[in-house]
């Protein structure tokens, strides 16, 4: 299985400074090897930049779900 980002951010977006770069880490729940840790850059207020992640489940049923672990400003 293949996943991509999808992130909503929740709060006032003249809070998120568009000249930042931040480093958001998530973490990745379902795999049969265990969690799958990533991260990816967002930039500009709305440029998202990752990697897809390939994960194997151990049956179709498998519920998979995503925690945002950290969210920090780049070069901090």
């Amino acid at each position: 299985m293949t996943l991509e980002p999808s992130l909503t951010y929740l709060g006032d977006s003249a809070s998120i400074n568009p000249h930042a770069v931040y480093e958001i880490t998530y973490e990745i729940h379902g795999d049969e090897s265990g969690p799958v840790i990533e991260t990816a850059e967002l930039s500009r207020q709305t440029r998202l930049n990752y990697t897809p992640s390939s994960i194997s489940t151990a049956s179709a049923g498998t519920r998979v779900s995503v925690e945002i672990t950290d969210v920090a400003l780049q070069g901090e």
